[in-house]
């Protein structure tokens, strides 16, 4: 038996490279060419069936809901079209991998990745936010993303750090290594045939990675606490400072993130800067490596940014 801790799914939206049916009538053993991608021309469009052409608009660039998925007009065994279950079909994936890893290792919390994911899914898996691009703009929105998923109900949640598509550059990578520390789940992850990104690459990007790492492995109890909040109360473990601080002052704040209570991170998301203005509710922040304090009132201020330096507080009053 292998020694399987975790299991990575994806894919599982479910994706297909061909619109319709990629397989019907063809022998089981025959195996697809890769990289398995259709050059036929595109079928004919029944704007009819709102199985395939819903009267909403989709805010992609496919044609068909059917496209890159599979078909959404096929039936299940139990009779049920896909149209109606289709955003089921990781969760339920979900389910039959975690039910599977706790029969093989009875008695252990199994890890699971899935990038599809539904309503309750965070009670089963982690989720990572799909294919990004290694830009400052896709760095920037990656908060954002964090945010929804811990409102989702999913706290465990990261973005692909410095970009899934198109080459990082050594200053992208080491702020977006910074802050991906501070992810719930955190990982480095790029496609297949892109320039490497490992943190060992780029001595600035390493020494980064170092710096933030620490605080984030020194933190490790504390987030284990923010995941048990979770398990009790369904809050989030990474959170906007209106969660905390609710106020209208803090509503569009998605350039800072809380980790817990307690936490304040305040990333660069900015390139060639090398300070960053960051917001201080009310009450007294400790700078997390010299222990200097800061009085917040719910104004700015700005702060050194190193290229190898994200910014880490602590709110007053916490243990």
């Amino acid at each position: 038996m292998l020694p399987i801790d975790g299991m990575w799914i994806d894919m599982n939206e479910p994706a297909s490279f061909c619109t319709g049916s990629c397989g019907s009538n063809r022998p089981m053993n025959e195996e697809p060419t890769p990289p398995w991608l259709s050059t036929a021309p595109h079928r004919f469009i029944n704007k009819t069936n709102r199985m395939l052409v819903p009267p909403y608009a989709i805010n992609n660039h496919e044609l068909e809901l059917s496209d890159k998925t599979v078909e959404t007009t096929a039936i299940h065994a139990t009779g049920v079209t896909e149209y109606h279950v289709h955003n089921l079909y990781g969760h339920m994936e979900s389910r039959a991998t975690r039910d599977f890893l706790l029969a093989y290792r009875r008695n252990q919390r199994p890890f699971i990745l899935s990038r599809s994911t539904f309503a309750g899914s965070g009670a089963l898996v982690s989720h990572w936010t799909g294919d990004n691009m290694a830009s400052w703009a896709d760095l920037h929105v990656s908060i954002a993303s964090v945010f929804d998923f811990g409102i989702f109900g999913i706290p465990m949640v990261g973005a692909d750090i410095c970009g899934f598509y198109g080459n990082t550059t050594e200053e992208l990578c080491a702020r977006w290594m910074e802050l991906g520390a501070f992810y719930p789940f955190s990982r480095s992850h790029n496609a297949k045939g892109l320039a490497p990104q490992e943190p060992y690459r780029w001595a600035s990007v390493a020494k980064a990675t170092r710096r933030a790492l620490r605080v984030r492995y020194a933190l490790l109890a504390y987030m284990y606490s923010a995941y048990q909040d979770s398990v009790e109360h369904g809050w989030p473990v990474a959170r906007p400072l209106v969660f905390e601080f609710p106020s209208s002052q803090f509503a569009s704040n998605d350039k800072q993130m809380l980790i817990g209570s307690s936490i304040l991170v305040s990333p660069v998301l900015t390139q060639g800067a090398r300070s960053v203005d960051a917001v201080f509710p009310t009450g007294r922040w400790y700078d997390w490596y010299t222990h200097a304090h800061i009085n917040g009132h719910n104004t700015n201020v700005t702060l050194d940014a190193p290229l190898e330096h994200i910014n880490v507080h602590i709110r007053g009053g916490s243990i």
